[in-house]
């Protein structure tokens, strides 16, 4: 059966309620990585813009079957977010990983609010938002 990794930056990572170990319980944890990107407040879960700025998004790195990467498609679908490949650095290791990222062309990112920390969880705690998010 086909193996894949995936990078999740928002409320899939642990500590969220609708963490991948919660949602998805065969995901099996890799790593905590990086990816290059911005990372923008969409309000309830974050939106990024995969780029080669110097700027990191900090994520988590999980290992899926087939059956659940279908699955993650069909979650992630339903808010016009699409699965791209991208290279994550964790550590001294790169990784070639899924990402679901917007669907929405690069403009659309000039209203929102940059998260200049690259991190959705200490955003969110900054914001003093709950992390029990749904998406």
């Amino acid at each position: 059966m086909n193996r894949h990794l995936v990078f999740v930056y928002g409320s899939l990572r642990s500590g969220n309620a609708g963490a991948m170990s919660n949602r998805f319980p065969d995901a099996r944890f890799v790593a905590v990585a990086r990816a290059r990107g911005s990372l923008y407040d969409l309000g309830e879960y974050p939106g990024m813009l995969l780029n080669e700025t110097n700027s990191l998004v900090v994520g988590e790195v999980y290992e899926v079957n087939e059956e659940t990467l279908n699955r993650l498609d069909e979650f992630e679908r339903s808010s016009d977010y699409v699965r791209k490949q991208v290279v994550v650095e964790a550590g001294a290791d790169e990784m070639n990983c899924w990402i679901y990222v917007p669907s929405y062309e690069p403009d659309f990112y000039s209203n929102q609010t940059l998260i200049k920390s690259g991190d959705w969880m200490k955003h969110t705690k900054q914001k003093g938002l709950s992390t029990k998010n749904t998406k």
